[in-house]
């Protein structure tokens, strides 16, 4: 039996325009528990009795406003502040401010055009990626309101990945004015009960870069972003389930094709319209990345150069200019697999490009270091001859103009008075 509050929220959604169907997975209860209520005539309400609970309904309250905590965990906290009554009615008064709280929410997070994208992650098993098993991933990234798809795969979910994603989906159907998200570690640093979230400030510099306003859902509350979710488990049935592909790039190339030819032009279940035809009402509500420089996703890797010349990444180490000897430099990788080029920068400047080997292999160096390091290490060195008791060494300086000290003075004589003094030694 649900409570009254519940078959008016039904009656509600229902007299707003929508499913019986689509109202029982947002209710998330069945949908003969939906006909059954909507065959009932309202009556009134009984005045409500005083019970054990009021004075405890306030911060019950509170504490769900932010948090879906089970009614077994607030039982312990309220009998902790003096509560003496049973753990029935608090179940049912739990259940419904949990359910006018999804309301709340599903509402509030309703959408005009172009107002607001969705995002989220999900995960599809394993494939096998340069000789390795790791765990296949898709991005999926929906627009509120004509609920067009944009989806990638990847084998990873780093933060520059999630970027490359997020930029990847602004170019193919635009930027909207806030984009919500999951309380994912690559975008939210943390979720503070009063403050609310604190974004990662790689993420938020993305979001200000292009222009559009980050929201996280409030924490355990996944019906909040449901319309993406819905979309993941749409595209692991629909798309991926059953499919036959070479590898991620291959999954990627037919996942294209399959949005423009089956997910962005079927009927949507919920809006009864083809997500491509909203698509031609909200594409004007849009910004185009057009109007923005592109953003480089790019991580940023921190490394130390060591006193010859090297600097290790990935199991390798490779060479770079010599000038950046004993200071951090930053490597910043065009890709996670092995052949994709790297870049190495000191305060902006680039000091080196590779490509990337496999781990555990020789170090890399290019001639253009090695010359350098010659260069600085020419005249550092003992004479020859010395043997093994000249002592060796290559000092690594950074490049700077060298002025010659002045001669000092030497009185010149005629070789005459060198013989004299000889000649007169011998006496």
């Amino acid at each position: 039996m649900i409570s009254q509050e519940m078959s008016m929220m039904i009656r509600h959604l229902v007299g707003e325009g929508e499913t019986k169907a689509a109202a029982a997975r947002r209710l998330g209860i069945s949908r003969p528990t939906v006909y059954r209520h909507l065959k009932k005539k309202t009556d009134d309400p009984a005045p409500a009795r005083p019970s054990k609970l009021d004075p405890y309904k306030d911060y019950i309250d509170a504490r769900l406003k932010e948090y879906n905590l089970p009614a077994t965990v607030l039982l312990g906290e309220i009998k902790k502040q003096g509560y003496t009554g049973g753990s029935t009615i608090l179940r049912e008064y739990v259940s419904r401010v949990k359910q006018k709280r999804v309301l709340d929410l599903v509402e509030r997070y309703e959408t005009q055009p172009g107002h607001q994208a969705q995002l989220d992650w999900g995960e599809c098993g394993r494939v096998i990626e340069d000789g390795a098993s790791k765990k296949l991933y898709v991005f999926v990234m929906l627009l509120g309101f004509s609920r067009m798809l944009f989806i990638r795969f990847t084998t990873s979910t780093k933060q520059h990945v999630l970027l490359e994603c997020l930029k990847l989906g602004f170019e193919r159907l635009g930027i909207p004015h806030r984009l919500l998200i999951d309380n994912l570690k690559q975008a939210v640093a943390s979720h503070r009960i009063q403050e609310g979230p604190v974004f990662n400030r790689t993420f938020l510099d993305f979001c200000d870069h292009y222009g559009v306003m980050p929201q996280a859902a409030p924490p355990y509350w996944a019906q909040v972003k449901g319309k993406v979710e819905r979309g993941v488990g749409y595209v692991k049935n629909s798309f991926l389930e059953g499919r036959e592909f070479f590898d991620v790039p291959d999954l990627n190339q037919q996942a294209e094709a399959w949005l423009d030819t089956v997910a962005n032009i079927r009927i949507h279940g919920t809006t009864k319209q083809k997500p491509l035809d909203r698509y031609d009402l909200e594409i004007s509500h849009l910004v185009s990345t057009k109007v923005y420089p592109a953003y480089d996703t790019r991580p940023h890797i921190r490394r130390l150069v060591a006193r010859d010349s090297r600097i290790s990444y990935e199991g390798v180490r490779y060479s770079v200019d010599p000038a950046a000897v004993r200071k951090t430099v930053l490597v910043r990788p065009w890709g996670d697999r092995v052949g994709d080029s790297f870049d190495v920068y000191l305060d902006g400047q680039l000091v080196a490009r590779h490509y990337r080997r496999p781990s555990g292999g020789p170090e890399v160096v290019l001639p253009e270091h090695q010359e350098a390091i010659k260069r600085l290490c020419r005249g550092n060195g003992g004479k020859k001859g010395q043997g093994r008791k000249g002592v060796r060494f290559c000092q690594l300086v950074e490049k700077q103009e060298i002025t010659a000290a002045p001669a000092p003075l030497v009185q010149v004589r005629s070789l005459d008075e060198y013989e004299h003094l000889l000649l007169d030694g011998v006496r």
